[in-house]
């Protein structure tokens, strides 16, 4: 278990996905992602300003946008991911960080933040959904700009299905981060870790500015 939560990396593993049985894609893994950001975005404004601050999950995409194979465990990984938001809200170091990025950084700029998240080459759900945290603390920078907040969950989105899917896959799917609850100890390495990301953000900061 420990090596299958530790160094990752998509270029060089050899071991065949589990999920490849399901025959799910690395852009179907991105899709759902999208539907699971627009909601974990979703519930935690609506949690923290109210219901008429929050544009619905409808709006956060493209009409027509894929939405890839349905969940069926939605909420229970909502859940998870809820729990992990909860636990970044009172990380200093990542709120550091998002205060210094502004919504409309350029790609290059998220990019750099979003990989700087699995820079040691160790993925596990706690930094996946870290990923999910920065976009939503940029989208409440970016509020009633529906285009730029799109274009905010599009960068993640790419970036998933460029990056983590394969180690989603691997994992045995979305489902699998029922993991987090199991493993809290090797799951909150990830917050440790975050110390690093107040350096990127300051060195990015002096950079835009």
């Amino acid at each position: 278990m420990a090596a299958a939560q530790g160094t990752y990396n998509p270029l060089l593993s050899k071991k065949m996905p589990r999920e490849y049985k399901r025959q799910l894609s690395k852009d179907d893994i991105g899709n759902q992602a999208r539907v699971l950001l627009n909601h974990f975005i979703h519930d935690r404004i609506s949690r923290e300003q109210g219901e008429e601050q929050v544009p619905s999950t409808e709006e956060l995409q493209e009409p027509g946008t894929p939405t890839g194979p349905p969940l069926e465990h939605i909420q229970e990984i909502g859940r998870a991911l809820r729990c992990i938001g909860d636990e970044l809200d009172k990380n200093e170091n990542i709120q550091s960080l998002c205060s210094q990025v502004s919504p409309e950084a350029t790609t290059d700029t998220f990019l750099t933040v979003a990989k700087s998240f699995f820079s040691d080459g160790v993925y596990n759900w706690g930094r996946v959904g870290s990923l999910f945290y920065f976009a939503y603390k940029m989208v409440v920078k970016a509020l009633n700009k529906i285009a730029l907040i799109r274009a905010i969950i599009n960068w993640v989105v790419n970036f998933i299905t460029d990056y983590v899917a394969p180690w989603i896959i691997e994992r045995g799917g979305w489902e699998a981060i029922e993991e987090y609850f199991g493993t809290p100890k090797n799951q909150m390495m990830f917050v440790l870790g975050l110390g690093a990301l107040t350096v990127v953000g300051v060195y990015m900061y002096k950079t835009w500015n």
